[in-house]
């Protein structure tokens, strides 16, 4: 290997990974229940295929992958699914969230299975297999590797990461000294789908035997060599790794896929190769169980799902002298308040502490602007200032200044004097920016949706409005040229015109002498229908007007004709109505005297109520209820006058 290059910051805390990394891998034994939760990786959870009662296989999928940021879940022993219900995940806020419940029945019973010849089959294939054993990246982040393997730029190098910076971690260590012919072969298949691009093994030099025994398994492999790298925190980052090793830095917003460049942990290699090779899905991994509190301090083989309490048990950790049990390393870890939470895919540690091993949490002090956090930020970030923006809650700013490249491994905190937990600051930043960036999006989508029914509401509207105007410009050029046609028919308006004019001319002696009972009705009919034509008329006129149609001058003289008619047939009707001796306007302002006096009565009514001078709003009151009667009366009269002249127009 050649040049090495140095990244901003870092630190060197004690190492204390002896106390792990002798002891050879022990797999643990099956534990009565299994707990699986739904999202045990970056991404959409993985939805339940299966119901309560179901009898399962071991390595049998429980759970698919939902979407292409996503991973399969399978069932790490054989047993029975008791229930799937929330419980507490391995999260630094102790959420909730689904999990599948499996009760062991100690058989171990496989699905069928086997291995594929990777030289044997086309990438497609490759990638299937790998995405169908729900694969996801073991260094911690859990990543889908799959999504990984489908760089869409050309790739030029592949970086395993065997640095395992954090301290007490020792899982990647002993993998590599028990399996470095199995991650090689990992290594091959990846290699593989990538076009077969240079391969880098980065390790820290803390790791001698390990070393040795990898260089030794390359003997005769060509295109993968080992890079030996000082041992700094956290110089197993991806973008820190990265940098050591080429000299480049993954752009703000980039990938590394964006510099040509694709990083696998060890784990991963190995997890890889067993699918491949072996047709086994992803359902155990190697995780370190360490610190003073374990006496039997070392690296087992767990089951995914295995609950931590098991998990002690079974290392034989006294919870009596624990004084904090971290999952994760002491510097990106975070500590458990339930034991019952599981193992899950990421789950590289627990750590189980005794007093005084690591820092106990206190309060913090008020921060004095030491600037140490910025010196030790290895993303090259001003932590002080991100501190200030999280905690006063203003996400722009934080963000503004590069919140997301924050990569959470705890050194500013390490260097505070303060003790000013600031990565859980920056957590709870990133998670309010995520959930308002969400928000915001849901909102957007709303709009959209409001905008676009709106639209389509309007555009209906219009749309009927257009069928409506050409159908009356249609029926009224139709009814133009059936009267150009056969301009001798009878209109039925000029017939009742002609009517009412020859009445007109009749002499009028009584109203005995008036027509019979139709006559009124028939003239008030014809005026109706009348107006009525001359609206639509004139609605087509104005119509047709705009659309320029043909028909506009025929419509014209139309509406003329129409607009004599009305004036005609309403000039008949009220002279009937004065013949008859009834004024439907002198009629009217009888109701409203009525109506009136009504409403004098009633306030003074409720005035009455709460008036001091009883006597004198009684004396009010008996007078309104006079003119009350003497409006009713009067309009009793003209009402009475009026039925009578109708009724004897028809016995006429």
């Amino acid at each position: 290997m050649g040049r090495i290059w140095p990244f901003h910051g870092g630190v060197h805390p004690p190492e204390n990974k002896q106390q792990s990394n002798q002891p050879a891998i022990v797999t643990m034994r099956v534990p009565k229940q299994l707990v699986l939760p739904l999202n045990q990786h970056i991404g959409a959870p993985a939805k339940c295929l299966l119901e309560v009662g179901t009898k399962v296989l071991k390595g049998q999928l429980i759970a698919s992958a939902q979407g292409f940021v996503s991973a399969n879940i399978h069932a790490p022993s054989s047993g029975t699914i008791t229930a799937i219900e929330e419980r507490t995940l391995p999260h630094p806020s102790a959420l909730v969230g689904p999990c599948i419940v499996i009760d062991t029945d100690g058989q171990e019973q496989w699905i069928d299975h086997a291995g594929i010849d990777p030289l044997s089959v086309d990438k497609g294939e490759l990638l299937q297999c790998i995405r169908s054993a729900g694969i996801t990246g073991m260094g911690g982040a859990g990543f889908p590797s799959a999504v990984k393997l489908q760089a869409k730029t050309q790739i030029n190098m592949l970086i395993i990461n065997a640095a395992e910076c954090e301290p007490y971690i020792t899982a990647d260590d002993r993998l590599i000294r028990e399996y470095s012919e199995q991650i090689i072969a990992g290594i091959q298949i990846i290699r593989q789908l990538l076009n077969q691009p240079a391969c880098i093994i980065g390790i820290e030099d803390n790791k001698a035997e390990a070393i040795a025994i990898l260089s030794q398994a390359l003997t005769g492999i060509d295109g993968i060599e080992v890079a030996v790298i000082p041992t700094k925190y956290p110089s197993g980052g991806e973008k820190q790794l990265i940098q050591i090793l080429t000299g480049q830095q993954v752009p703000h917003g980039g990938i590394p896929a964006d510099l040509g460049l694709v990083c696998h942990n060890v784990g991963t290699a190995k997890a890889i190769a067993d699918a491949v090779l072996l047709g086994q899905p992803l359902i155990s991994r190697v995780t370190t169980v360490t610190g003073k509190a374990a006496a039997k301090a070392g690296n087992y083989q767990v089951l995914i799902g295995t609950q931590v309490s098991d998990l002690m048990a079974f290392a034989e950790v006294d919870l009596a002298s624990t004084s904090r049990l971290v999952m994760g390393g002491p510097m990106m870890g975070f500590t458990l308040t339930d034991h019952q939470v599981s193992v899950v895919k990421s789950t590289n540690c627990i750590l189980a502490s005794s007093a005084l091993e690591l820092a106990p949490v206190a309060d913090h002090h008020a921060c004095i602007r030491c600037g140490q956090c910025e010196v030790v930020c290895p993303a090259e970030l001003l932590p002080q200032q991100l501190f200030w923006f999280a905690k006063a809650e203003e996400f722009d700013k934080a963000q503004s200044h590069n919140l997301a490249d924050c990569i959470e491994c705890g050194a500013c905190a390490w260097v505070c004097p303060s003790q000013i937990p600031l990565v859980q600051y920056y957590r709870f930043a990133k998670g309010r920016v995520k959930t308002l960036h969400a928000e915001t999006q849901l909102a957007e989508h709303a709009r959209l949706r409001f905008e676009t029914r709106e639209q389509r509401l309007i555009d209906d509207k219009l749309a009927k409005e257009e069928k409506r105007k050409a159908r009356a410009v249609a029926a009224a050029a139709a009814q133009a040229a059936k009267r150009a046609a056969n301009p001798d028919a009878e209109d039925p308006i000029a017939a009742a015109l002609a009517r009412v004019n020859q009445q007109k001319q009749a002499p009028a002696t009584s109203v005995t002498a008036e027509p019979p009972e139709d006559a009124y009705k028939a003239l008030k009919t014809a005026a109706a229908i009348t107006r009525t034509k001359l609206k639509k008329s004139s609605k087509a006129l104005s119509d047709a007007l705009a659309s320029g149609h043909d028909q506009v001058e025929s419509l014209q003289t139309t509406v003329d004709q129409l607009t004599l008619k009305a004036n005609a047939a309403q000039a008949a009707l009220s002279a009937y109505e004065t013949k008859l001796g009834l004024d439907p306007e002198h009629e009217k302002q009888l109701q409203v005297a009525a109506a009136k006096a009504g409403v004098v009565v009633r306030k003074l009514e409720k005035s009455l109520a709460i008036a001091e001078d009883a006597a004198t709003i009684e004396a009010q009151i008996v007078t309104a209820k006079t003119a009350h009667a003497t409006a009713n009366q009067a309009l009793e009269a003209y009402q009475h006058k009026s039925t009578a002249l109708q009724q004897q127009t028809q016995e006429s």
